[in-house]
């Protein structure tokens, strides 16, 4: 499934509880600050996407295809991260699934 840019504005907009996106193809999307907090995002692919201050706290992102993305300062607080692929992402401030900032 793939979203253009208005397409992802209105489901981070417009949705009232979590989203469920499994195996989206995110990449290169800008999703900077966006509100992804509980988000089902396994299998997605956001490679080279824009997750500047995004909030992804608790959402599940197993095996989910993080290559080359932005995620400077974005909140992945109890973040489900396994087997997710962070090859050359962007983690300079960005809270870990444990509580910690990345340097």
């Amino acid at each position: 499934m793939e979203f253009t840019q208005k397409e992802l504005y209105q489901l981070l907009n417009l949705a009232s509880g979590p989203l469920w996106l499994v195996g989206a193809d995110l990449s290169y999307a800008n999703l900077s600050r966006a509100s992804l907090r509980d988000a089902d995002l396994a299998w997605c692919n956001f490679e080279g996407a824009d997750l500047r201050g995004a909030d992804l706290e608790g959402a599940s992102l197993r095996s989910a295809n993080l290559q080359g993305a932005d995620l400077r300062n974005a909140n992945l607080r109890n973040a489900n991260l396994e087997a997710a692929n962070w090859e050359g992402a962007k983690l300079q401030g960005a809270i870990m699934p444990d509580g910690r900032t990345y340097y």
